[in-house]
This record gives structure tokens, C-alpha cells and sequence, in this order.
């Protein structure tokens, strides 16, 4: 018996070693590698995700018009900042109230018990933060609450959108007010426990104290990051515009996206190029991955945002608003704009609005409200792209290129200006009634002298011979009443992300009454209607209803420059893709009604009794820079506007546009051609036209 149990024991002793060393041998052999991944996996720390760097903005020869440049920023928490938030404490109290406490003594308890300790902390970082940083006590505590409101905003969304996931941002902002405080606070997110940039530390100085204070302020964070900067300051303020914090409204786009998705404290393109080229300058952040002991794992390259470049010249353009910015202070009341083109490609050198604003400084308060409070004059627009105005005599090139081309006149055809004033309801010529002396008594008043002299007798009543849809069509080839500035983005950006992302410009009008929209075929174009053929007069002379921008202009004039060649002008520089390249297409023009325009536009700048003659007779530009420059002056009342547009060829077959616009200007010839003869000086010095001449 005994020895029995003695084999029975045996046996299970022989069997469990055989199955824990069968066992070993298992785990060694075939599951070694999972049971390494599952340590490794268990020493890893959690993926950090690095920030995203944002593309340059650069004009045509690569100098950088937005960067982002390295910078220190003092950092603090959300769980310090929402005491200064007065929804969060009123929530936290209403959630605190119970049946034997008041509100008044749950809020005392709050105040004086549990939030005492950290308000003084957040008191002493402010303070902190304002000795280090040359901004005032207001700015920092407006950022405060920026990073209050923008953690508010999200955590309301987020509850919101948890109960309805099948819904619309639109029908969120219909019930966004309507959510209670009390389950907003309830919300917990993990960008309530990062930190958020209070302010820059700009000097070393500012960085080696506030490394001191540090030791004693824990709750605080200095962290490197990348600031946006933009080196020319004013420099086309209103084209390149600027970037900000997000909202929840800007963040749907990339929310699918874990390596585009914004993160606390990363801005976004808010305004101008920056805005509408988002989804290009966006890049995608990098990540590392690290063991407990420091040893990196894994790394995730960052893809950096793509540059976007510019056809602007930007010392030009910065040289042209130095002139207007001069002319503005002189005259307070006006505002200026100009357009420099490169005739061949239809490249914008410069692109001009006045007043300007400083781009690095724009987010301050003080200055973002004189931008945007300033009704009346709105700085942030750009004058040469968003604005309609009456195109005054810079019309009547055009109104005598479809007079020749539709028959209704010959090149050598009087239509007489003299002493007798029109009937009633006729425009009436400034020879007439301004200086007494009418253009029969100067000249045979044909097309080429009536763009010579401006005269207003005879293009009223050339564009009344026109059939209103052929003057209406001509207009339209020409540019009017569409957008004409094509956007480019590239063929990689999603439909989602290219959505309503475009440069924003003003289609002018060619119809009786008011255009709301641009019109991209001509078929599109409503009729004048007949009782109002009279209009056609008043188109003639550039009044009337008819409305153009300074842009358009500028793209009219190119086309007759390029022998009645249109293009789309181009703004944004697309390093020779065909595929993004602007279309160009004849308007037909035949050579003999070129040269009668082109003539009489020579004239007003060449000619005694051309508007401009006086403005060009002793300027080097005409006599000592090889170019030959065609003009036009124009002017209107109602409201007063001053134009000048010109273009400037040289035998080499270069040619440049430029047109300048004066608000509440009074004459072409007086105020706006003189600052058009010294852009064009300008534009000669940077080389873009006629021979340079010694400094």
C-alpha cells in the first residue's frame, strides 16, 4: 500500500514538472515575443504630440511676409485662470447648494475655505506676468479670459454634442444659450488641465526672472513655442491678415484628424490670406514616444505647413504705401488705393490700401478696435479688391473700343463739343461749363482728342448709340461685374476644406439697379430695362449705376496693354503649375481700333490739352526712361472720386499698368495722376519698366 501512494506521488510530481517545464519552454520559444511587447508595451509612456509649424507667406522673390518664429511665453493653467470666470464659480455654487445651507452662506464657504489659496495664486500671476511683459495689467487679464472663454465655449459644445451627434454646428448655435451653466461645469476635458500662453517674454532679462519666480510659483510653465510674426509690419495689412486662437467653429475642419485637429493654445488663420489659405499653411504636428527610463520608442515625423507665395513685390508695395500713408496724413478725410500689374503674366507687383494697420499688433485691443470700430473709412478693407466705385472717364477707353468694334462711330467721326449745353438730362462736358471753352475750339473732336480731352459730350452720346446689351457685353469681357481674381488652392485640398475659402473681392456692377453676386457667364446678366435706356449715357462717362473696383480696372486697362488679350490677373504665385494658370482669351479687337484707344491715351499724357500733360511735360519719366506712357484721367461726383490709370510700355515688349484712386479726390488730373506719375517712378526704379536712371 504504502509503496503504492509512493508511485502515485512519483507520478504526479514527474507530471507537473513536465508540464510547467513543457510550459517554459512555450513561453520561451513561441509566445517570448508577445510577452516582450507586453512589457514594453507596459513601460511606455503616453504618445507626445509635438506642435504643428505653420507655412511662410512670401512674395514673389521669397522674403518672408508671415513666419512663425521661435519665441518664450509664460504659461498658466485653466485650473488657475477659471476663478477670474464668473459663469464657472456661478455654476460651481449653484452645484454646491444644498437644502440646510443658503446660497449666500454656500458661496462665503466657497470663497473663503476652498478658493481662497488659489485666487491669491492667480492674483500673484497676473501681477507676475504684468511686471515681466511690456503690456499692461488689461491685456493680460483680456487673455485670462480668452483662455477662459475659449475652454467655456468647448466644454458646452462637447456636452451639447454628446446628446446630439447627428446634428449641425448651425443647430448648435441656435441652442447654445439655452444650455445650463451647471452642465456645462460638469463637462471634463483633458484641455482643462493644459497649460495657455499668458504673455511673451521677450528679452533674456524677462526669461532669467521669471526662471526665478518660478520656484516659488509652481502652478506657472515657461514654454517655447512658435509665434507668428510678420516682418513687414503694415505691408499689404489687409491681403496677408493674421491668425488667433481658435474657436470650436474653426476646429470641425481638421477634427478627424489627429495630427491636424488643434490643440489648446494653436491659432488659426483668421483674416486674408492667412484665412483663406488655411488648410495649406496648416501643417501636420510631429509626435515621440518614450519608455520609463527615457528611451526613445517611437518617433512621427512633422510634416511643416506649405509656403504660400505671392506675385507681390513687396518693397514696391511697401515704397507705394509709404506715399499714400504720407498723402493720407496730409488729408485726413481721404483714403487711397493702387494697382501695380506686370502686363505679360498679369502679375500683381503691388496691391495698395490706406490706412494701414500694423499686423504684430493687431490683437491688442486698443488697435483691433480702431481697425473694425472705424465705420465710415473700415481700415480692415481692402480698398483696391472689396470696394465698388464709380469709374468715372477710366471708362471711356472701353466705351470707344465697342463704339469701333460694333460700328456705331469710325475713328475720324466728329461728335461736336461746343458752347450749346446738352438738352436736359444730358451729361455735360467740365470743358463746357468749368473752363468756357469747349473741345471744338481746341481740336476736331473725333474718338482719339475725345479721350485726349475727356470729353464728356462725346462718349454720352457714343454710348447711347450702342445697343445697351452690346455695352453690357463689352463691359463684361472686359471684367465688369465678376469676380476676376482667381483663388488657386491646390488639387490635394479636400472639398470640405476648401469650402468658402475664397480671396475676397467685390464684382462691381453692370445692371440697372443693385448686383448682388458675380456673374461668371454672360447669359447670367439681366437686361437694362428699356424705360431705362437712359442709363447707357451716364455709363458712358463712368456714372451712373455702373461700379467697378480699382482691380478691375487696372485688369480692363491690361488687356488693351496686351493688344486685347484678357487674363485673370494673378496674385498668388503658383511656380508654374499649367493647371492653376489663368486662362487668356481674344476680345477681338482689330488693330486699327487699338491704336485710335491707344493713341488718344497717349495723347492725355504726350499733348497740350491732355488731362495728364501737365502732370508728365517735365517728368524724366517720359523724356530720359525709354518708355512710351498711355493715360487716362477720370473724376466723379456722387460719390467724388479721383482715378488715374495708366500703362507703360519699352521697345523690348516689357509693359506695366498702374491705376490709383483717391477717395473723396475731386480730379483726376489734379490728385490722383500725380500720384500715379510717382508710383510709375516707382516701379522704374525697382527695375519692372524703363531705363533706370543714376540714384
Amino acid at each position: 500500500m504504502y509503496h503504492y501512494r509512493l508511485k502515485i506521488l512519483i507520478i504526479l510530481c514527474v507530471g507537473g514538472l513536465v508540464i510547467a517545464v513543457g510550459r517554459l519552454m512555450t513561453l520561451q520559444t513561441f509566445q517570448a515575443k508577445k510577452a516582450r511587447q507586453e512589457l514594453v508595451e507596459m513601460r511606455k509612456k503616453p504618445l507626445k504630440q509635438r506642435p504643428t509649424v505653420r507655412g511662410k507667406i512670401l512674395d514673389r522673390y521669397g522674403n518672408p511676409l508671415a513666419i512663425d518664429k521661435p519665441a518664450f511665453f509664460l504659461h498658466i493653467n485653466y485650473q488657475l485662470t477659471r476663478y477670474r470666470d464668473s459663469r464657472w464659480r456661478e455654476a460651481c455654487i449653484l452645484r454646491s447648494l444644498t437644502k440646510d445651507k443658503t446660497r449666500a452662506e454656500t458661496e462665503c464657504q466657497l470663497y473663503e475655505e476652498k478658493w481662497k489659496e488659489d485666487i491669491e495664486d492667480l492674483e500673484q500671476s497676473i501681477d507676475l506676468a504684468w511686471q515681466l511683459a511690456d503690456v499692461s495689467r488689461e491685456e493680460i487679464e483680456e487673455n485670462v479670459k480668452q483662455i477662459n472663454n475659449q475652454i467655456w465655449e468647448q466644454s458646452r459644445y462637447i456636452w451639447w454634442k454628446r446628446r446630439n451627434q447627428e446634428k449641425t454646428w448651425l443647430q448648435y448655435r441656435t441652442k447654445r444659450e439655452s444650455i445650463l451653466v451647471t452642465d456645462i461645469v460638469a463637462v471634463d476635458l483633458a484641455e482643462m488641465y493644459q497649460t495657455y500662453p499668458l504673455v511673451e517674454l521677450k528679452t533674456p532679462q524677462d526669461l532669467q526672472r521669471a526662471q526665478i519666480e518660478l520656484l516659488r510659483l509652481t502652478h506657472l510653465e515657461i514654454k517655447s513655442e512658435a509665434k507668428r510674426d510678420y516682418p513687414y509690419g503694415s505691408a499689404a495689412c489687409q491681403l496677408i491678415g493674421w491668425v488667433a486662437p481658435w474657436r470650436q467653429s474653426e476646429a470641425e475642419i481638421f477634427k478627424d484628424d489627429d495630427y491636424m485637429s488643434y490643440t489648446p493654445g494653436e491659432v488659426v488663420g483668421k483674416f486674408g490670406l492667412e484665412k483663406v489659405y488655411e488648410p495649406v499653411l496648416r501643417g501636420r504636428r510631429g509626435a515621440v514616444r518614450y519608455d520609463v527610463e527615457g528611451i526613445l520608442l517611437e518617433r512621427i515625423e512633422p510634416q511643416y505647413g506649405r509656403d504660400v507665395r505671392l506675385t507681390i513685390d513687396i518693397d514696391l508695395q511697401q515704397k507705394i504705401e509709404t506715399l499714400l500713408a504720407d498723402t493720407t496724413l496730409k488729408n485726413k478725410n481721404r483714403s487711397y488705393a493702387a494697382v501695380v500689374l506686370e502686363v505679360a503674366n498679369n502679375d500683381i507687383l503691388a496691391i495698395t490700401s490706406t490706412p494701414v494697420f500694423d499686423l504684430n499688433t493687431i490683437r491688442k485691443k486698443e488697435n483691433y478696435n480702431r481697425v473694425f470700430d472705424s465705420s465710415k473709412r473700415k481700415i480692415w478693407e481692402h480698398k483696391a479688391m472689396e470696394r465698388n466705385y464709380p469709374p468715372g472717364s477710366t471708362v471711356k477707353p472701353l466705351i470707344l473700343t465697342a463704339g469701333l468694334e460694333e460700328r456705331k462711330i469710325t475713328a475720324n467721326e466728329i461728335i461736336s463739343c461746343g458752347y450749346q449745353p446738352p438738352p436736359k438730362s444730358w451729361p455735360r462736358c467740365i470743358s463746357q461749363w468749368k473752363f468756357h471753352n469747349p473741345h471744338d475750339n481746341k481740336w476736331a473732336n473725333n474718338g482719339r482728342n475725345a479721350i485726349r480731352g475727356s470729353c464728356n459730350i462725346y462718349f454720352s452720346r457714343l454710348a447711347n448709340r450702342l445697343d445697351a446689351r452690346e455695352l453690357q457685353e463689352w463691359l463684361f469681357n472686359f471684367g465688369y461685374g465678376r469676380d476676376i481674381l482667381p483663388t488657386f488652392l491646390p488639387e490635394d485640398i479636400s472639398e470640405k476644406e476648401a469650402a468658402g475659402r475664397h480671396i475676397r473681392q467685390a464684382c462691381g456692377n453692370i445692371i440697372y439697379g443693385v448686383q448682388k453676386e458675380a456673374y461668371t457667364d454672360f447669359s447670367q446678366v439681366p437686361d437694362i430695362p428699356s424705360r431705362r435706356m437712359s442709363e447707357k449715357r451716364y455709363w458712358g462717362i463712368g456714372q451712373g449705376n455702373l461700379r467697378v473696383t480699382v482691380l478691375q480696372v487696372a485688369n480692363a486697362l491690361s488687356a488693351v496693354a496686351r493688344g486685347g488679350i484678357y487674363k485673370q490677373p494673378r496674385l498668388i504665385d503658383t511656380a508654374g503649375d499649367s493647371i492653376n494658370q489663368p486662362a487668356e482669351r481674344s476680345l477681338g479687337l482689330s488693330r486699327r481700333t487699338l491704336d485710335v484707344v491707344r493713341d488718344g491715351m497717349w495723347a492725355v499724357v504726350n499733348e497740350s490739352g491732355g488731362t495728364a500733360n501737365k502732370v508728365f511735360s517735365k517728368s524724366s519719366l517720359r523724356t530720359e526712361r525709354d518708355m512710351k506712357i498711355y493715360g487716362k484721367t477720370g473724376s466723379t461726383q456722387n460719390p467724388s472720386v479721383a482715378w488715374f490709370e495708366c500703362f507703360a510700355e519699352e521697345e523690348s515688349g516689357r509693359a506695366i499698368v498702374i491705376v490709383v484712386l483717391v477717395e473723396g479726390g475731386l480730379s483726376g488730373s489734379g490728385e490722383a495722376a500725380p500720384l500715379g506719375e510717382k508710383i510709375l517712378d516707382l516701379a522704374n526704379r525697382a527695375g519692372y519698366i524703363g531705363r533706370k536712371i543714376d540714384e
